[in-house]
């Protein structure tokens, strides 16, 4: 799927043609940000005709577009700079599934022109198309630097929402650790791990990407817009800071889920052996008089008389014992 929003005289105007884009480009407009959406992880021929002969990019940029690399780079070409960088956007079962949710945005930056193209759906691309179709134009589309720091600014932004989700689910898990640790909590876990571990995989190396343009280059970014590029270096990290605290946290939350599991464990441990104390006085004197010998407690008290007296025994030392371990405050 193609799409194209461009400025022609301080008009905005849209086109989902790819014949219409390319006789659009060769008349010349202010700018053009075009779109494309890859069905099936193929280009079509009239797609690639436009990628190839109109824009004139190199087969392996448009290969890289195809088969995603996952590591983010910048690379100089003779008429425009290709790109590659890796955003979050979150699916339903992301817990289980996250690498599903990271996408990778492959993006052709050349004097007026932006070219955008990806695999999977995404929204954030809908919706500053959207923005940018306002008439009279917004601020997004008045030049290269404010469309491309607009989309870098969005797919940064993608880490702080998933972090904010992570910091959610840490703040559950503790909680649900602290008042009833269960097995099922180490599984979550160790998937809170997975997902921070993937997270700081891709976007450690994104910086790199950025700081392309927080200095004067072959990129079309004049350099009193470089300030752009430095702030949104700067934002990438900070979340890569962020997402070092929240695998800290992670190991964190393991650690009270170990001591949660010792402590449950000292406690019945502790409850069995004050149940084993209190009837080992039972098990001495029911051993004693259970003995087939005529104890002097027969003659004084009788056969029936000897047993209510072992039974009253049996009792006063477990009721002795009790007073005694609430004395000590065992229990």
């Amino acid at each position: 799927m193609i799409k194209a929003i461009y400025l022609k005289n301080s008009q905005v105007f849209t086109d989902f043609d790819a014949t219409n884009i390319a006789k659009i480009y060769e008349e010349g407009v202010d700018i053009i940000w075009v779109d494309i959406h890859l069905d099936r992880h193929e280009l079509t021929t009239v797609e690639t005709s436009l990628l190839a002969e109109t824009f004139k990019f190199h087969y392996m940029s448009i290969e890289d577009c195809l088969f995603p690399q996952y590591y983010p780079k910048m690379e100089e070409f003779e008429n425009y700079l290709f790109g590659a960088i890796h955003g979050i956007q979150l699916k339903p079962n992301y817990y289980q599934e996250f690498d599903d949710s990271i996408y990778e945005l492959n993006l052709f930056i050349g004097d007026g022109f932006v070219v955008t193209v990806h695999i999977e759906e995404l929204f954030f691309i809908e919706t500053l198309f959207e923005k940018c179709k306002a008439s009279p134009p917004l601020i997004e589309l008045k030049n290269i630097e404010k469309l491309l720091y607009s989309i870098f600014n969005k797919v940064v932004s993608s880490y702080e929402f998933t972090l904010e989700k992570i910091d959610n689910k840490i703040e559950d898990l503790e909680d649900e650790i602290i008042k009833n640790p269960e097995s099922s909590a180490i599984e979550e876990i160790l998937d809170t791990k997975k997902i921070i571990f993937a997270m700081r995989k891709i976007a450690e190396p994104q910086q790199s990407a950025y700081l392309y343009f927080t200095r004067a280059g072959k990129h079309p970014v004049p350099e009193e817009a470089l300030v752009y590029f430095r702030d949104i270096c700067t934002q990438s990290a900070m979340i890569n800071q962020a997402i070092l605290l929240r695998s800290q946290m992670a190991m964190t939350l393991l650690e009270i889920y170990m001591s949660s599991i010792t402590v449950k464990l000292t406690e019945i441990t502790k409850f069995l052996t004050i149940i084993a104390t209190l009837l080992l006085p039972v098990l001495i004197i029911s051993g004693y008089y259970g003995m087939n010998i005529k104890f002097p407690e027969y003659s004084i008290f009788g056969e029936s008389g000897a047993w209510f007296f072992a039974l009253s025994l049996m009792v006063v030392s477990i009721v002795a014992m009790v007073i005694y371990f609430i004395k000590k405050k065992w229990f």
